[in-house]
């Protein structure tokens, strides 16, 4: 079941994502309205970091005691300034890897998502713990 089942047949394909040149806040906004923990950051189509929803909670946790506003929101708050909210050595998947695999790598890494990526590192969909949850005990019914 975990062996023969291939990544692209349980992965998200229409993921929200952000650029580089984008804003924290605007980060934040759309994890709220989608309800997202997780949002990959691209530069093009391809990937090139991770911002989760604990990140921006930490990020934001520590602008409520640190408090500079002499450049306004905007100076201070592109993604690219914050190099350190956005993971940058992100853990991936291949469309074509058995969800078995994919289960491995989160274990080991303890992580709750991966982005799926083709060769050339395009984003080209997620798969969450929830996924996989789902398809186990879609398959146990």
């Amino acid at each position: 079941m975990l062996t023969a089942t291939k990544i692209e047949e349980i992965m998200t394909k229409n993921v929200f994502t952000i650029n580089l040149d984008d804003t924290v806040h605007n980060a934040d906004e759309l994890m709220k309205r989608e309800k997202l923990r997780f949002l990959p950051v691209l530069d093009g189509k391809k990937l090139i970091g991770l911002i989760t929803e604990r990140t921006i909670m930490e990020f934001t946790l520590r602008n409520l005691y640190d408090f500079d506003d002499e450049y306004g929101e905007e100076g201070h708050n592109k993604i690219t300034d914050f190099k350190t909210i956005m993971e940058k050595n992100v853990i991936v998947i291949y469309p074509e890897d058995s969800v078995r695999k994919a289960v491995e790598k989160m274990a080991k890494k303890k992580v709750d998502c991966l982005p799926v990526v083709d060769w050339k590192n395009n984003l080209v969909g997620i798969v969450t713990s929830t996924d996989i949850y789902l398809f186990i005990l879609n398959k146990m019914l």
